[in-house]
C-alpha cells in the first residue's frame, strides 16, 4: 500500500515539476490556404530558461470532407531568433530566385522550392515528410516576416 502511494506522489510531483500550459496565439494567417505562423505563449511553467517557440502550421485535406479529412501538418517550429531566421531566408531566396522556375534548396533543414504556376511565382515550404506544401509568392512572405517582426517587438521578444 505504501509504494502505490509513494508512486502516485511521486507522479503527481513530476507531472507539476515538466508540466507546461501554452496559449496559441496568431502572428499570421491565411483563411484560404489555411495557414498560420502561431507563437506558443507559455503561461504557466516550471521552467526558468522558457524559450518563446513559434510554428509555421496549416490544415490540410485528405479529402473533401473537412469534418473526417482534414489534418494539421507543421511546416516549421523553432524558437524566435530561429523563427525569424528561417523566415528572412526565405524572403531573400524568393526575391534572388523571383524570375527562376523550379529551384531547390534547403532552409534550416526545410525543403524550399520556386514554381511557376500560371503565370504567377510563388514559393512552397514543404512539410517534414514532403508531401504538402504552403505557397506564398514574394509579396506574402514579406507580409508575414512583417507581422512577425511586429509581434515579437509588441511582446518585447527578442528575435535577433
Amino acid at each position: 500500500m505504501k509504494r502505490k502511494i509513494l508512486i502516485a506522489v511521486v507522479c503527481i510531483i513530476s507531472a507539476n515539476l515538466f508540466s507546461q500550459t501554452y496559449k496559441l496565439e496568431t502572428v499570421f494567417t491565411d483563411k484560404i490556404t489555411e495557414t498560420y505562423l502561431s507563437h506558443w505563449k507559455v503561461l504557466e511553467s516550471t521552467n526558468m530558461n522558457q524559450t518563446d517557440t513559434f510554428s509555421l502550421w496549416g490544415y490540410q485535406r485528405y479529402f473533401d470532407d473537412w469534418t473526417f479529412g482534414a489534418y494539421e501538418v507543421e511546416y516549421y517550429k523553432g524558437d524566435a531568433k530561429e523563427v525569424f531566421l528561417f523566415l528572412n531566408q526565405i524572403v531573400r531566396f524568393t526575391e534572388k530566385y523571383k524570375e527562376e522556375d523550379k529551384v531547390v534548396t534547403y532552409i534550416s533543414g526545410v525543403q524550399v522550392k520556386t514554381l511557376k504556376l500560371f503565370g504567377f511565382k510563388y514559393t512552397f515550404v514543404f512539410d517534414k515528410e514532403h508531401k504538402v506544401v504552403c505557397k506564398f509568392n514574394l509579396k506574402q512572405w514579406t507580409e508575414i516576416l512583417a507581422k512577425y517582426v511586429s509581434y515579437c517587438e509588441n511582446q518585447k521578444i527578442n528575435y535577433k
